[in-house]
């Protein structure tokens, strides 16, 4: 359906924006210059609460805080039937991402204990080796890209730890997420390497499960060979499913602390007061973690499906309607936090959006939470000062799926 086709009962979708709502056609997904999508959120948040894009097949997009926290809330209304606006009917179907409750408790609660904080707190000592062992061979050289020698790098070989399949296969997952993620730019040469890493994203996930086919009992700290012997409702998950879980958890868990641990850095690598004070106090360092994910959300905005027809602070949806939460606004809004557009170290009830919220708020916020810190930790250990190389603007992938730098890269003094 498009803005001008006939809804069911004849009127268009436009017809429905009510007077005075603003009206206006954004595409989130080219990569822009670093920082221009918050700004972006940031004008049309403080225009209006509420938008309807034209974009595709058009949606609503409400910028501010409470409504987007109150979307995540009511599921029963907004549905994660679809979680991209423009994709009313996706093809996918992730798992448990795309459930809705009460289904969706059965999955969720499946796989939430291996990302449950205990379960995160066993391999952070395997997190503070692989960051050591990652920055200790950088240090000599003076400099490096953040982004591809150490942000994608490290919450891969962790995430792999955690799930019971060898570190080393990082050197697969780390170019096939990159390739998935720069597909959704629209270049027709990046969709294909987008659909051949998805395609070896699955046959590494075939070729575990068939290694693990033939086992009579679970193997200890083995995530795919727990899914193996699990049920839900007395019935084994199926190999179809299980691919489906492992596939999501890959794609949902490891651009997206690549993303945030760019951000950070950045951030980092300009402000040497935040960075000294966080070596000289680094119990602050959680905070730290907490405000960048905040301020530096790389979640552009989220979508739902509407489930039933509802008004929604002045808005007539209809069951159907895509709607989008605009997340970058809402961590930015100046209604809900004191000096918004700033990174305050130790700032207090910081209660933000970045991993979304309500039934559906990530299932892997403690792992990305320690990954980040123990991240922190490690290279100031070792590279305690370091700035941006580079004379260019940085560039970041644009917000149709999720923001992250395109590189990051920085410099060192070397010690004779």
């Amino acid at each position: 359906m498009t803005v001008t086709d006939p809804a069911p009962g004849g009127e268009t979708i436009a017809d429905r924006v009510p007077s005075g709502c603003p009206v206006v056609h954004l595409d989130a997904s080219p990569p822009l210059e670093a920082g221009s999508h918050w700004q972006k959120a940031n004008e049309l948040r403080e225009t209006s609460p509420v938008f309807f894009n034209t974009h595709a097949q058009g949606y609503w997009m409400f910028t501010r805080y409470d409504e987007v926290r109150e979307m995540y809330q009511h599921p029963e209304i907004f549905s994660s039937e679809s979680i991209t606006p423009w994709e009313p009917e996706p093809v996918y179907r992730f798992v448990p991402t795309q459930i809705d409750p009460p289904e969706h408790s059965k999955y969720r609660q499946l796989v939430s204990r291996w990302f449950a904080p205990n379960a995160v707190k066993r391999i952070e000592p395997q997190a503070h080796e692989v960051a050591r062992r990652l920055v200790t061979e950088l240090a000599p050289r003076g400099e490096c890209d953040v982004i591809t020698d150490f942000a994608m790098r490290l919450p891969t070989e962790v995430f792999l730890a955690l799930i019971g399949v060898p570190q080393a296969d990082a050197d697969l997952f780390v170019p096939w997420v990159e390739d998935f993620f720069a597909g959704f730019g629209g270049d027709l040469a990046q969709q294909e390497a987008m659909g051949a890493a998805l395609g070896g994203i699955r046959q590494y996930w075939v070729d575990v499960l068939a290694a693990r086919q033939d086992d009579t009992e679970e193997r200890e700290h083995d995530f795919v060979s727990m899914l193996l012997h699990s049920t839900v409702d007395g019935e084994p998950l199926g190999d179809a499913l299980i691919l489906d879980i492992l596939t999501v958890l890959v794609l949902a868990g490891l651009d997206t602390t690549r993303g945030q641990l760019g951000y950070l850095f950045r951030h980092l690598a300009e402000n040497p007061a935040d960075r000294r004070r966080l070596i000289e106090e680094p119990q602050l360092i959680p905070s730290a973690v907490e405000e960048s994910l905040r301020l530096y959300t790389i979640i552009f905005g989220d979508g739902r499906k509407v489930a039933q027809d509802t008004e929604f602070h002045g808005c007539p949806l209809s069951k159907g309607d895509m709607v989008y939460g605009l997340v970058s606004g809402a961590n930015r809004d100046p209604r809900v936090y004191d000096r918004p557009d700033e990174f305050i170290v130790d700032r207090r009830s910081n209660n933000h959006l970045g991993f979304a919220g309500g039934p559906h708020r990530c299932l892997g916020a403690h792992l990305a939470r320690m990954v980040m810190k123990v991240a922190v930790e490690e290279w100031l250990a070792v590279v305690p000062d370091f700035r941006i190389a580079s004379d260019t603007p940085l560039m970041e992938r644009g917000g149709g799926a999720m923001m992250a730098l395109l590189s990051l890269p920085v410099s060192w003094e070397v010690s004779a």
